[in-house]
């Protein structure tokens, strides 16, 4: 074999996407980008915004919880501090928006691998007790900060726009596009990073820890790097979050909004790639319709996940994957090819 060829099949295997699949996935995107132009409801888009900046926070949260195997209750507290640290950026200096959301997302970065250290000492439960509990710490200083320098309950006022110049309309096209692109890009950095040495690294120790370290993977190590990766992201869907509706408060990372995040990427399927993106969509379509019935809600998003983990305990996107394999088994008639994979095996297909 060649330098060369052996060069392409490093590509191919660090990120396997297809002719077809990078077509599709291109092709999506550019539909979803025509619509600001044909379609001019400010309230519409500003939802499809808010979707696309979940979708960036919950594909970084899907790097940890599904790719990595830490189930850190508290990256919505990385993801407010992302926000409100390029809020008070932008609010007390004269630093361009842009690098104000830069900013934001390596000090969200930052944030995170230090939570980093006294999370990976631990295992189980302990790791959602103390990951959830620095997110009420953090919550609860916001909220009791007499100085005013983060708005304590009624949040941080005034945040400075990324497209301060431009009408109201063309400011909401700006953010649809520039939300849209921070999305797919994340959703693209996600698929590469879980085929690259580090991604691999990551499931080894998720799957099994003592095969990690038998293959000589620092957990530690490793684990740390997923922190920083996932907590820059949060911290740049923070930022967008803030810029866009110019205040941030502490509700973003309270119980209700995590209870509804993580529903979102179940639905769509822990561990997999395109999982954050489905769930996400679906679940905010659902919360629209039912913008006008908030006693229900809750139960019906409650009753959703009940027959997603029952009826679909991979998610969507992993039924998609199995469905996808059986009918490529049965049109290539293999006959015999098995058919049931086990959970990881599932979401690195997709992945």
């Amino acid at each position: 074999m060649t330098a060369a060829a052996e060069a392409l099949r490093r590509g191919r295997r660090a990120f396997p996407l297809t002719w077809g699949t990078g077509s599709i996935g291109l092709g999506a995107v550019a539909v979803v980008a025509l619509i600001p132009l044909v379609y001019r409801d400010q309230y519409i888009l500003s939802l499809i915004v808010t979707t696309f900046i979940l979708i960036t926070l919950n594909s970084s949260w899907n790097f940890l919880l599904g790719v990595a195997g830490v189930w850190n209750f508290g990256h919505l507290a990385i993801y407010a501090a992302g926000g409100y640290g390029a809020g008070l950026v932008m609010i007390h200096s004269g630093v361009s928006a842009w690098l104000a959301l830069l900013g934001g997302g390596l000090g969200a970065a930052l944030i995170s691998i230090a939570l980093a250290f006294p999370t990976l000492r631990l295992f189980g439960i302990y790791t959602s007790l103390l990951t959830f509990s620095f997110a009420q710490v953090i919550q609860f200083v916001i909220l009791n900060d007499k100085s005013g320098i983060t708005g304590g309950t009624f949040g941080l006022p005034l945040v400075r726009g990324l497209f301060p110049s431009l009408s109201p309309l063309g400011s909401m096209r700006a953010y649809y596009w520039t939300s849209l692109a921070v999305a797919a890009l994340t959703v693209l950095a996600v698929a590469w990073i879980i085929h690259t040495r580090l991604g691999l690294a990551l499931r080894a120790v998720r799957d099994s820890l003592a095969y990690g370290a038998a293959r000589g993977v620092s957990a530690l190590r490793y684990r740390v790097l997923a922190f920083g990766v996932s907590g820059f992201m949060a911290g740049i869907a923070g930022g967008l979050y803030a810029s866009f509706n110019g205040s941030i408060q502490p509700s973003v990372m309270g119980l209700t909004a995590m209870s509804i995040y993580v529903t979102m990427l179940v639905i769509g399927g822990l561990g997999t790639v395109f999982g954050p993106v489905l769930g996400t969509a679906l679940l905010m379509i659902i919360q629209t319709s039912l913008v006008d019935h908030p006693a229900v809600e809750l139960t019906i998003l409650g009753s959703v996940l009940l027959v997603i983990v029952v009826f679909f305990p991979r998610g969507l996107i992993g039924e998609i994957g199995t469905l996808r394999r059986r009918v490529r088994d049965w049109l290539s008639e293999g006959g015999t090819h098995e058919t049931e994979e086990t959970e990881g095996g599932a979401r690195d297909d997709l992945a």
